[in-house]
């Protein structure tokens, strides 16, 4: 989710039903019964008979290799703001492609980000 979120940022969310997820916004998926979570931004939604088929993906790693399938009751953690300078703020939309942001770049813009903000 680089540049808008950074490994370590601390996150205000709130659970939500699957079926009020609307694209742009930024959801907590989980990896079948691990404890895996994966924050991703929600880009496509699409609705069948019988379930909610969610597609995601990262702000720099772009989208994922799997659909996430949800029932109509299900519930899921909504992202709605990110602690920086002690307050939570909505996390922005900014997309860098992986061409312009090698990871040496993203390891530098990480500390920076953590020394002015956290």
């Amino acid at each position: 989710m680089w540049p808008n979120l950074i490994p370590g940022d601390v996150l205000s969310s709130v659970e939500i039903q699957v079926t009020n997820l609307k694209p742009g916004m930024i959801a907590v998926f989980n990896k079948g019964n691990s404890t895996v979570h994966v924050v991703h931004r929600v880009l496509k939604v699409s609705k069948t008979i019988d379930e909610i088929i969610v597609e995601s993906g990262g702000d720099r790693s772009g989208p994922d290799d799997c659909n996430w399938h949800f029932q109509f009751s299900d519930q899921i953690v909504s992202v709605t703001g990110v602690l920086r300078r002690g307050r939570y703020c909505p996390v922005r939309s900014v997309s860098v492609s992986d061409l312009l942001s090698p990871s040496i770049v993203v390891r530098i813009y990480n500390r920076i980000i953590r020394k002015l903000f956290w």
